[in-house]
Parts: structure tokens; C-alpha cells; sequence
């Protein structure tokens, strides 16, 4: 009988094992993937098709004002609702609140050069500008109501986190520049800065007077156009406030269109007889969608007016096609009241039982990307927020239990009554490690099952503006893996309505009324928001 060597064994069992470490991960990722990709193309679109309500229909006096992070946005989500506007004898104004000109790739590709200086960015710019005319002229605004705000490309969100005021401005990556370098700017004296584009955001709302403006939606995917959607939204909401009852102001309409969510649209390509609807995921959640018909002529036409970004086309023409189709969609997201809760009944245990009458401030989609399908402890369902006289409280919701592998990352952005905010968004990391008990600054955190809690003191949040009464809040919350980002949220607003100081001492938030309505988007007995996805 012949008799293996040791050396044989040993190099058979070693085999063994280096073959299955490289086989189990290919045969786990793939049959994982395989398994999402099968939930979101076997999903059918009729079931949720009749639920999506028809946008109203412009006319003679309709002025719609459509805000854009990028040269290209605006036709992707809006170009046939304003084609039909300017149809119907309306008016309609384009505004660019950045020229794209920190798209690396398609900068070397027009340089043909891997090694990419500062001008060859600014140039790149021109190139965008130039393209989004030719695409509004054919759509039919004339040059003159096509603006662009210059901000930085990809620097949108960090304005809004971190670089608010002029004394800490932002430095664009690629262009090296803190204000723009182009001289058709909207306000030229602006700098790259919060405050800044907030006042130019302001500056042309009340120019033109729109009847309907649109942006990008909360929860796009992309940085800069979640961070589009929370300062048109903060523009619109701040100058309302500050309007008298009965102004033009307080009849403008937001909505949000959206280009960025996971592998939406589905399929890509030019399908330019199918439907667009919303990604499957966001279909029942807190957005309420809207749908515009096209006609043939026009779907054909936006077709055209996407073809005329050949900077873009030239990179990925089939995600950029796929908005060509016989319908557009767009949401509205409202702006709820801060819920008041009597002192010392938030006891900061994760018990859902403290949070049963207290609405979302928003539902996240769920499982909308690999990533999202595999680390269920990272994939967040929804945001909770109240207030009692001392404490603000949080609450983050995820699909599966929360684990200490993730991190959990609350950002609050507050704003006072005089519009005074903070240099820098208020940020709290949530360690799991660290459940049920306190943190620095006496701030308590609780964690179990699904939920994740904790309470930030008010003196801690007021200190930033003053002490001043809190008129909005916005929030946000992430999650990540090791550092890699896992979920996060867009930005959502929460109104605080003005009351009487009550007492000496710390100004407090003001207390509104628990809110007991129910529906799709309240809590139910046991703390269980009800929605679709699981």
C-alpha cells in the first residue's frame, strides 16, 4: 500500500484551505448578490404605480425655478416638466449651484492627461456651462435665465457641515480655489462658504418670484445633491417665516426630483417607452410622489437636450439615458413640528414603549444597495427626535440588531429664531460600547435590539447660538464599518414653533404638543412604525 508523505498531507490539507478561504467568499458575496439583484428586478412596478398621484399641471402663470448641483441635473429630473411649463406660456429659470468641475475622469479624459492641474478643472467648467445652455436652449429658456453659482463641486456637504461662515472658509480639491474662479458667477463677492450660498440661494427665490421650485431629493445618494436639497429647503423655509400671512411667499411649492439612489433607474439604458417610478424602496415611505406624463414628442425631445452633456454621455450614457423616459417623478417631504415630552419620561433605555406617539422625523429605505442587504446592523429604517425642558433626544432605528462592530453618527445643524446657527454641525458618535451610560458632556446613550438612543443636553446645543430659542433642526444620521460608510440619511428638518420663556435661567426649546395622528408614517402601541419594507 502506498503511503502519503507528510509533506504531501500537510501540502493537501494547506491546499484544502487556501482554496476554500477563496472559494467560500466568492460563492457567499455572489449568491448574496444574486439574491438582491433577483429582489430588485422581480419587483413589479404596477404594484405601486397607482399610488404615485399626477403632478399638477403648469400653466400661463406658472414660474418654475429649478436648482441643480450639477450641469446636467436639472434636464435629468426636470426636462420635460419644463419643456411643458414654457409650453403652456409659463416661466422657467435654471440655477447651477456648481459647474461639475471636480468630475476627475472626464477631465482627463478631455486633457488627455492623467496628471490633472487646477486650470485644467476650471477649464472642464467652461465645457459644463456650455452644455447646459445648449441643453436649456433646446428646451427653450433663453441664456439668460440659465445661472451658475459656482460653488465647489463635491464640496456642497462640507459647507453645510463644517465651513458655514467666512471665517472658515472651504478650499476646493481641484480647483485650489475659495471663491469662484468664473466670471459669469451668479454674485461674484461670494465665497465658498455656507452662509454664502444660502444668501444667493435666497437672493434669486426672491428674484424671480417662482410659484414651484424643485431641487434634488433629501436622500439622493450623492453628497452634493443631499446637501442642494437642505439649503433650497432651508431658503424656501427661513424666507417664508420672515414673509407676512397672505405674501407670495408663503404659496411657493418644493418638491425634490431624484438622480442618485443605488442602481435606480432600472433598467438603464434609453427605454424611452417605459415608465420612471420611484426606487422600490422609497416607494411607501415619508415622500409623497408625483408623477408628470410626457408626451412622445417630448420624451423624444429630452432625449435630445441629455445627448447635448457629450462630457458626460461619453462616461456613462446609459445611467443618463435612462431619465429619458414617458414620465417624470417628483416627491414632497414635509416639515414636521418637534414633538414635547413631559421632564423624565424619556428614560434613555432604547424601550420603544417611550417613543409610541412620537412620529419619524424620517423612514429611511432599506436593503437599496449590497452593502446596505448584507450589514443589516448598519442599515438605518428611521430617525426619531424629541425634547423635553432639559434634553433633546435621538433615536436611530436600523433593520437588524445594532452591534458594536458599526459606528452610529448623529449630525444636528440648529437654527434660532434670528437665523443664527453654528460654525460647525453638531456631531455625536453613539458607541455601542458605551450603551447605558454616560458619555462626556453628560450626555446618555442606550442601545438594544434594534434601536439606539441618546439624550443631548440643550445648555450643550444653545451654547452655539447665543442661548437663543430654536426656530428649525436638522438632522442626519450615518452608520459605517471600519470606517467605510454603510447607510446614511439626508437631511431632514424639524420645526420648533416660538413660545413664551417659561421661568429663569436656561432659554429652553419650545414645547409643542405630542402628536397623535396615525397613518402610514406613525408609531403604534409597541413603538412599530408601519411600512413595507422588512
Amino acid at each position: 500500500m502506498l503511503r502519503r508523505s507528510p509533506f504531501y498531507t500537510h501540502f493537501s490539507l494547506g491546499f484544502k484551505i487556501v482554496l476554500l478561504l477563496l472559494v467560500f467568499p466568492c460563492v457567499y458575496f455572489g449568491g448574496a448578490g444574486a439574491a438582491y439583484f433577483y429582489r430588485q428586478h422581480t419587483f413589479l412596478p404596477d404594484q405601486y404605480e397607482a399610488k404615485i398621484v399626477p403632478l399638477p399641471t403648469p400653466d400661463k402663470t406658472s414660474r418654475l425655478l429649478v436648482f441643480a448641483p450639477h450641469c446636467d441635473d436639472e434636464t435629468l429630473g426636470c426636462g420635460g416638466l419644463i419643456e411643458r411649463t414654457l409650453e403652456l406660456g409659463g416661466a422657467v429659470r435654471t440655477v447651477m449651484l456648481t459647474n461639475g468641475d471636480g468630475f476627475r475622469t472626464a477631465v482627463e479624459r478631455q486633457t488627455r492627461n492623467l496628471r490633472v492641474e487646477p486650470q485644467d478643472y476650471i477649464r472642464f467648467a467652461s465645457t459644463r456651462q456650455d452644455e447646459s445652455i445648449k441643453a436649456m436652449q433646446s428646451l427653450g429658456i433663453p441664456r439668460k435665465d440659465v445661472l451658475f453659482f459656482g460653488y465647489p463641486d463635491r464640496g456642497l456637504m462640507s459647507l453645510w457641515n463644517d465651513h458655514w461662515s467666512r471665517s472658515k472658509l472651504y478650499t476646493s480639491s481641484f480647483t485650489r480655489c475659495s471663491a469662484s474662479p468664473y466670471t459669469n458667477t451668479y454674485h461674484t463677492s461670494s465665497k465658498y462658504c455656507g452662509e454664502d450660498l444660502l444668501d444667493d440661494i435666497k437672493s434669486e427665490i426672491q428674484d424671480f418670484h417662482p410659484t414651484k421650485i424643485m431641487v434634488t431629493h433629501p436622500s439622493d445618494d450623492h453628497p452634493d445633491h443631499a446637501a442642494s436639497s437642505a439649503f433650497v429647503t432651508l431658503a424656501l423655509k427661513q424666507l417664508q417665516n420672515e414673509s407676512r400671512p397672505g405674501s407670495w411667499l408663503r404659496r411657493v411649492r418644493l418638491s425634490y426630483y431624484l438622480v442618485h439612489r443605488g442602481d435606480w433607474p432600472m433598467p438603464q439604458g434609453a427605454h424611452l417607452n417605459e415608465i420612471l417610478d420611484p426606487p422600490r424602496q422609497m416607494a411607501h415611505l415619508d415622500t409623497r410622489w408625483s408623477s408628470l406624463a410626457l408626451k412622445p414628442s417630448e420624451v423624444q425631445r429630452k432625449a435630445r437636450s441629455i445627448e447635448l452633456y457629450p462630457s458626460q454621455t461619453s462616461l456613462m450614457g446609459r445611467f443618463l439615458m435612462s431619465f429619458a423616459r414617458r414620465t417624470e417623478i417628483y416627491g414632497d417631504n414635509a416639515i414636521n413640528a418637534l414633538v414635547s415630552v413631559p421632564d423624565n419620561t424619556m428614560r434613555v433605555d432604547a424601550n420603544p414603549k417611550d417613543w409610541a406617539r412620537i412620529t419619524p422625523v424620517l423612514l429611511d429605505p432599506v436593503r437599496d444597495n449590497l452593502i446596505r442587504d448584507l450589514q443589516g446592523g448598519g442599515d438605518i429604517r428611521a430617525l426619531f427626535t424629541s425634547q423635553d425642558n432639559n434634553f433633546l433626544y435621538v433615536r436611530i432605528d436600523t433593520r437588524q440588531p445594532v452591534s458594536s462592530r458599526f459606528s452610529y453618527t448623529v449630525r444636528l445643524r440648529v437654527f434660532s429664531e434670528f437665523e443664527e446657527t453654528t460654525q460647525d454641525v453638531f456631531t455625536l458618535h453613539i458607541p455601542v460600547s458605551s450603551a447605558n451610560s454616560m458619555l462626556d458632556g453628560q450626555i446618555r446613550v442606550a442601545a438594544r435590539g434594534r434601536i439606539i438612543e441618546a439624550s443631548i443636553p440643550l445648555s450643550s446645543i444653545l451654547s452655539g447660538i447665543n442661548g437663543h430659542r430654536i426656530k428649525l433642526l436638522a438632522l442626519k444620521a450615518e452608520t459605517a464599518l471600519a470606517g467605510v460608510e454603510i447607510d446614511k440619511t439626508g437631511i431632514r428638518f424639524v420645526e420648533v414653533p416660538v413660545a413664551p420663556t417659561r421661568g429663569e435661567g436656561l432659554p429652553h426649546l419650545n414645547p409643542t404638543p405630542m402628536n397623535t395622528k396615525r397613518g402610514a408614517y406613525a408609531t403604534g402601541h409597541h413603538g412599530r412604525y408601519v411600512r413595507s419594507d422588512t
